[in-house]
């Protein structure tokens, strides 16, 4: 049977691929799904593999730095330097490791490297949680990024998986992957700041306890990391049982377009007396055939070209794109704090924390709508490369004029005072709608065009080294950006008004830079029909043996 379903509401549909899970159908038809259908049963186990790993990646973020000043490795001055070593050890490890995961996952199928990297993330942060020195922690998160490449697998996954449905619902399914990264980003500091230190902050359930209150005792830090691990095991769980290969199901839509494509162009040469594989007949079993029938052979699916060969000039065109794209949004995920937090004698907002937890919050929200509700429409009316130039043209202006907001503490409010935060946070609150809906659409159409342009046989390669490329950018922006926010508040020796914006300035500038790599990309590579284009690679390949098998006989 194949599942089906109607046509709900934008918002609905997004949500509605959780019902298929209680259909025990696991076929390759359910798996890869019907002509401009959502695979909704194989998006929610994918969703599910995806939502566990951002949890056991940012649980560590509200305890790691006060469980450096417990190492007593330095100076109070000096702990940024190693909780920076200890964050970016993560990136850089996945930086050494991504390509060669891709790469497996496309020789021994894309199902066992997520299971094995799953597993990896699990052994890690249990290592992590019973951290008692620094160099303990720092290759405990080390080892984390090496023995797990699941982004760029997931997202071969799910291309393989959309290959054959319309670019607005392709646009939809991608967008679940940061939709989750966002969930599991949410879950996973609550649990590190609630759990940490449990002996203390809930003696009437901790304490007393025995060998249990010892322990926590010891590795304060345990539990958020071991609820952390078990909710990863849950995902690890449905990957086992409920997780489809979508390498093979490539050979298999390829072989079933084919034959649709045969059928369509000779009808007149089907069989007369021909059971097709769905007709049911209860009397005989089986039905009537004039001709013996023979089992279809499994595809076989044929080695993936080289790396060399998998990255063409618009896949490096592409990630190249894609790191540059990388690198200006984790400069200001970095930035953003650092500017909200500081003084305005220093050109930020002198934002309390809570202050800027709601500003958080809010784009978190708004990463959500635009994902579920705005991206599809987009891509379906504009395609992909225009929208992602539209997105980082407007991204610029969107950097420059942030710098300013801290200027509307000098406008009257609504009662005439002067030196509130009213207008700031109108300001605040446009300025990150327009950030936070084009870096959303800006990072799923990059996930999007590189899947389209990279060869079908290559996808977890060509994943893991656009990965790759950002795990690079996001070893270093972090790093760039504290030390030029840092030296810019300190060149006093320049105009307030212009050492308070270099930052910002900056920043425009790389976002500037990007939408110059995005004009490069010519949309022929990248909004087309891989499918078809693979089944018509396979044809010509398959045309140019026959002749040269045919040449062969003739001179013998």
């Amino acid at each position: 049977m194949k599942i089906r379903s109607g046509q709900p509401c934008p918002f609905l549909s997004s949500f509605f691929f959780l019902y298929p899970l209680f259909f025990t159908n696991t076929s390759l038809d359910c798996t890869m799904g019907e002509k401009g259908q959502l695979p909704y049963r194989q998006l929610f186990i994918i969703c599910a593999c995806r939502f566990a790993e951002p949890i056991c990646f940012t649980v560590i973020f509200p305890f790691i730095v006060q469980m450096v000043r417990d190492f007593h490795i330095s100076k109070e001055e000096d702990v940024g330097y190693y909780v920076g070593f200890i964050t970016a050890s993560f990136a850089f490890c996945q930086l050494l490791t991504g390509i060669h995961w891709g790469s497996l996952s496309d020789r021994i199928g894309r199902r066992p490297v997520i299971i094995m990297g799953m597993c990896g993330t699990i052994i890690s942060i249990l290592l992590f949680g019973l951290s008692k020195s620094y160099m303990w922690a720092l290759l405990s998160r080390s080892l984390c990024g090496l023995l797990n490449g699941n982004v760029g697998v997931l997202k071969s996954m799910m291309a393989e998986l959309t290959l054959d449905v319309p670019a607005d619902q392709r646009a939809r399914a991608f967008s679940l992957l940061p939709l989750m990264y966002g969930l599991g980003s949410i879950i996973g500091p609550s649990l590190g700041g609630f759990l940490s230190h449990p002996v203390t902050s809930f003696p009437n359930v901790f304490d007393n306890r025995g060998a249990l209150t010892d322990f926590l005792l010891a590795y304060p830090y345990f539990l958020p990391c071991f609820i952390s691990a078990a909710i990863c095991s849950v995902g690890w769980v449905f990957g086992i049982f409920y997780l489809e290969e979508t390498l093979g199901g490539l050979e298999a839509q390829k072989q079933l377009k084919q034959q649709k494509k045969q059928m369509n162009a000779h009808p007149q040469e089907q069989p007369l007396l021909q059971q097709h594989e769905h007709t049911d007949d209860t009397t005989t079993g089986g039905g009537y055939h004039t001709f013996d029938q023979q089992e279809a052979p499994k595809p076989i699916i044929e080695s993936p070209p080289t790396l060399r060969e998998a990255l063409t000039p618009a896949v490096l065109a592409i990630s190249l794109s894609y790191a540059i794209y990388a690198y200006q949004v984790v400069f200001y995920d970095e930035l953003f704090p650092i500017w909200t937090a500081s003084s305005r004698a220093l050109g930020g907002l002198g934002f309390v924390s809570d202050e800027i937890g709601t500003a958080l919050a809010y784009t978190g929200i708004m990463t959500l709508i635009t994902q579920l509700l705005i991206l599809p429409g987009l891509v379906k009316r504009f395609g992909l490369v225009r929208l992602y130039r539209f997105v980082l043209i407007v991204l610029i202006f969107v950097y420059f004029i942030q710098g300013f907001i801290r200027v509307l503490y000098d406008v009257p409010d609504l009662e005439g005072h002067v030196g509130t935060k009213t207008w700031v946070w109108v300001g605040l609150i446009l300025v990150l709608t327009l950030k936070t809906m084009c870096q959303t659409i800006a990072f799923t159409d990059c996930t999007l065009l590189v899947n389209n342009c990279a060869p079908l046989r290559s996808l977890g390669a060509i994943n893991g080294f656009s990965q790759c490329c950002a795990s690079l950018m996001r070893t270093l922006g972090p790093a760039s950006c504290g030390i030029m926010w840092s030296q810019s508040v300190a060149a006093t020796w320049l105009p307030f008004q212009v050492r308070s914006h270099i930052t910002w300035t900056f920043l425009s500038l790389i976002g500037l830079v990007t939408f110059w790599t995005a004009q490069r990309l010519d949309p022929k590579h990248y909004e087309r029909d891989q499918l078809d284009d693979y089944i018509e690679a396979q044809s010509d390949d398959d045309a140019n043996s026959h002749s040269s098998s045919d040449t062969a006989v003739h001179r013998v």
